[in-house]
């Protein structure tokens, strides 16, 4: 099963580069989008942007939404581009994919915030208790031992900020849900948002305690799909 991701297109504003990146991609069995596929809510750049992808990909598009695709109009995103497009979009949910012979189940979701942005907490009060209560949700969907991947717009990890300044970091992504990746291990994280991040890292935990290094387990990977760090679409094979 081969899987393309990419995030933070943010409209026309990567609009040249995503049509090349699309003309070389060859065939994918699914398009995973994480988020920020327009820019400031401009909802005729994220058609152009699908239309760009659709021009060259024939595979189903699942996406989850970005900070730049505004709540109150998620609704006219959703009526207006998924049956012209073909886009699935997941909004705290899982679905089930079957290509090749495999399956994977997908969550995805915005994700969530360890603290507000400045601007979130003047303008949108309520979106603290909505962070935290999407831990529970992120938690429980990723319940179960088949195949995995978690899409996220927010990262669900501090391991891919690289470049970005600790102080900023709580309203970048979310340390919180690192026990829940830890402890549900999902097959693969891939998330956006984080510009000047680093494009994979690999989550571990802390090794505080005799039992910790005793218990050998795998990390779980943690791909950064954002245009920006990544400069193209990414693949997995799956």
């Amino acid at each position: 099963m081969r899987i393309a991701a990419v995030g933070d297109i943010h409209g026309r504003e990567n609009l040249a580069a995503l049509r090349a990146d699309v003309e070389r991609l060859g065939p994918v069995d699914l398009l995973l989008l994480a988020g920020d596929t327009t820019d400031r809510n401009d909802l005729d750049a994220f058609g152009e942007a699908l239309q760009a992808i659709r021009a060259r990909v024939d595979a189903p598009i699942w996406a989850v939404f970005g900070n730049n695709e505004y709540a109150h109009d998620r609704p006219t995103y959703v009526a207006r581009y998924a049956d012209r497009f073909g886009v699935r979009f997941l909004q705290d949910e899982a679905a089930r994919f079957e290509a090749a012979g495999k399956a994977v189940r997908v969550v995805g979701s915005l994700g969530s915030l360890d603290r507000p942005t400045f601007w979130q907490r003047k303008n949108l009060p309520y979106l603290k208790a909505e962070y935290r209560g999407r831990i529970d949700t992120l938690d429980r969907l990723l319940a179960g031992d088949d195949a995995r991947i978690l899409l996220t717009h927010y990262p669900p990890t501090y391991v891919t900020m690289g470049g970005e300044k600790e102080p900023w970091r709580p309203e970048l992504g979310c340390k919180a849900l690192e026990p829940v990746l830890l402890r549900r291990r999902p097959t693969l994280v891939l998330h956006g948002h984080i510009h000047k991040g680093i494009p994979y890292a690999e989550l571990r935990p802390e090794r505080r305690t005799l039992d910790a290094f005793a218990e050998a387990r795998a990390p779980v990977p943690v791909h950064n799909v954002a245009y920006p760090v990544r400069h193209a679409i990414s693949v997995f094979d799956f």
